[in-house]
């Protein structure tokens, strides 16, 4: 995998750690960044709404991400999944042949994830072709897998869990349709 911008390298920390006030000394020792360009991509970031520059009285300036913003949620959510293109993992799970489907599902489909979430993947079928280790790897991520080989063991999962992995980004083949007839049951804490 491509070593990221430096540019990316920054927005990675905003998003990795996406409440810490970072001071501009800290930034430019974290990514190597001359302090000039570094204070051009602030400037940009903050323009973008990606970003806050804050300046509490009697203190010094610190940056943190603008986390509320629409436009740092989408930028967030594109960032992943450029992630997970560029590590190979969406033409791996694409490229399966026995599931009949791949869903990633969780903080990481969404924009909510940071520096220690692990990614949720849903395997609704055979799930012997995959192999995740090498992703974990070049990701710096664990995985957390749900594998379901069929409708009956569909039917232990909790409709809770059923609807959050709806809500996720599917990446092979189609929905079945017995996915959202369990996702839609009554949770009955566990019961059936």
């Amino acid at each position: 995998m491509a070593r990221p911008s430096k540019e990316n390298q920054l927005l990675e920390l905003f998003f990795n750690y996406p409440t810490k006030h970072w001071h501009f000394s800290e930034l430019a020792k974290k990514t190597g960044l001359a302090e000039s360009k570094l204070d051009k991509w602030l400037k940009r970031f903050a323009k973008e709404k990606l970003v806050l520059r804050k300046k509490p009285e009697k203190k010094r300036p610190h940056y943190i991400s603008n986390h509320s913003h629409p436009h740092y949620q989408n930028r967030k959510k594109l960032f992943a999944m450029a992630k997970l293109y560029n590590s190979g993992l969406l033409d791996h799970l694409a490229s399966l042949k026995k599931p009949r489907a791949v869903i990633i599902f969780g903080s990481f489909a969404h924009w909510d994830w940071y520096y220690e979430s692990d990614i949720d993947l849903f395997i609704y079928g055979d799930d012997s072709e995959l192999d995740p280790w090498k992703y974990e790897q070049k990701l710096g991520r664990e995985f957390q897998i749900f594998v379901c080989k069929d409708e009956k063991e569909l039917k232990r999962f909790g409709p809770g869990l059923l609807r959050n992995i709806l809500e996720g980004k599917l990446i092979s083949r189609e929905i079945p349709i017995e996915l959202i007839k369990y996702a839609a049951r009554k949770d009955t804490g566990g019961k059936l």
